[in-house]
């Protein structure tokens, strides 16, 4: 397992799920739960082409720190704003096909649920937050740091920012996330 938490978001359906792999297709029970129930069947196949890494957070220097992190990382999350009593009115009024599409897009929920599992790990200063420790997290669209400060939330001041380099819009190039297994020597 890397020690590095990814987002990916789905082009099509804007759905954001959170892994410790640097691929979907390894160990699928991380995200299996995350996923939205199908309202159709069958269950479309998960295709890997269709899935584009929308944040990263590298530098976790213990297991448990990852750990923990993940499992606030992974869970549903809220807006970066609560929804105004016009957006209530307007979403009750929409067809059920494009209230489905709209519960769909969990981008914004997900980088919001993000900055505040961060928030609250360096608010409870908890033990498995290893001391001086640096996180980085590198993003695919970097407005997403001004869109959580512009919601009240302050980024740790131990949280670095940086940008995502990919290939073909899924392939991820930073030196920095490349496998161990990639960089050793054979022996």
């Amino acid at each position: 397992m890397s020690r590095a938490i990814y987002l990916f978001r789905n082009i099509r359906t804007r759905q954001v799920v959170a892994t410790t792999e640097r691929s979907l297709l390894e160990r699928p029970q991380l995200y299996a739960a995350q996923l939205s129930a199908p309202t159709y069947l069958p269950q479309p196949a998960l295709r890997p082409d269709h899935w584009t890494p929308l944040v990263v957070a590298t530098g976790f220097t213990t297991d448990r720190f990852l750990t923990n992190t993940f499992a606030l990382v992974s869970q549903p999350g809220s807006p970066l704003v609560p929804p105004t009593e016009r957006q209530k009115r307007e979403y009750r009024l929409m067809k059920n096909k494009d209230k489905r599409i709209a519960d769909r897009d969990t981008t914004e929920r997900q980088v919001a649920q993000l900055a505040r599992s961060l928030v609250y790990t360096d608010a409870l200063r908890s033990e498995s937050l290893p001391a001086g420790a640096k996180i980085k997290l590198l993003w695919q669209d970097r407005d997403w740091i001004k869109k959580v400060e512009d919601a009240g939330l302050r980024w740790p001041a131990w949280v670095e920012h940086g940008d995502l380099d990919l290939k073909r819009g899924n392939i991820i190039l930073n030196p920095e996330l490349r496998s161990s297994r990639a960089t050793q020597s054979p022996n």
